[in-house]
């Protein structure tokens, strides 16, 4: 009889478990109530339209080229999803939910009079050929310089000797009619090159240089709902 009366007792309140956690789940989250961070390079160049869209409904947002401006405010929980390369997620601490939203190459961008690459006979700039160009980056602050050194550390490699400079325009002036070289994801590159076609040039770094890209939320409806929007736009 103890038994019967404890099992009733036991199932009524895993159903009313269910029921509760099935109406916070159910729960409509609007745009309005999230702070999202993202990279400068994702929102310009990935995802523009969504950013203008949605620029004056959220309650805050953070765009910026300098990964630890949102690496801190996820963590401290005062940005609610934030959109950076997936590597950074061991930087991230507490409980995160992750959305992959794209893959990318790294490109070398050149001056069309930079005979170090247009020397380069293969399809792809390797890790080694990468060793000996001279290369103008953004400073360690940037995603990009981070994951050209890690990638350089996971196979074993020196990196190349990298020149600092914290100003996207003077970098691309920097490297027209230099030996200089920049490396960009591909989205990046396209822009950078395509704006200045008759005097830029880009060369695929090989497969091992790749940039992945995601969406981090503090929970799962956030996920949800975020990562559902960016969708309807990639699809536009």
């Amino acid at each position: 009889m103890a038994g019967k009366k404890f099992y009733t007792n036991a199932k009524r309140i895993l159903n009313d478990f269910h029921d509760l956690r099935t109406s916070v789940l159910d729960k409509s989250i609007s745009m309005q109530e999230l702070s999202i961070g993202v990279l400068d390079s994702i929102s310009s160049f990935l995802y523009p339209q969504f950013f203008i869209d949605i620029l004056s409904k959220l309650r805050e947002i953070t765009i910026t080229n300098k990964v630890y401006e949102l690496i801190m405010p996820f963590n401290n929980d005062v940005l609610d999803a934030v959109l950076l390369d997936s590597a950074f997620r061991s930087d991230l601490n507490g409980d995160f939910f992750e959305k992959k939203l794209f893959e990318e190459p790294y490109f070398v961008v050149y001056s069309k009079e930079n005979t170090q690459v247009t020397n380069l006979t293969g399809p792809k700039v390797t890790a080694k050929e990468l060793q000996k160009l001279d290369v103008i980056m953004y400073p360690k602050y940037c995603p990009i310089h981070q994951r050209i050194i890690s990638t350089y550390q996971e196979i074993n490699l020196e990196p190349p000797k990298i020149t600092e400079i914290d100003y996207s325009e003077s970098m691309v002036s920097l490297v027209i009619g230099s030996p200089f070289v920049s490396i960009l994801p591909k989205s990046l590159a396209v822009n950078k090159v395509t704006h200045n076609i008759h005097n830029l040039a880009m060369k695929q770094l090989d497969i091992t240089f790749l940039r992945s890209v995601s969406l981090f939320a503090k929970t799962p409806e956030i996920l949800e709902v975020v990562g559902s929007k960016l969708e309807s736009y990639n699809q536009n």
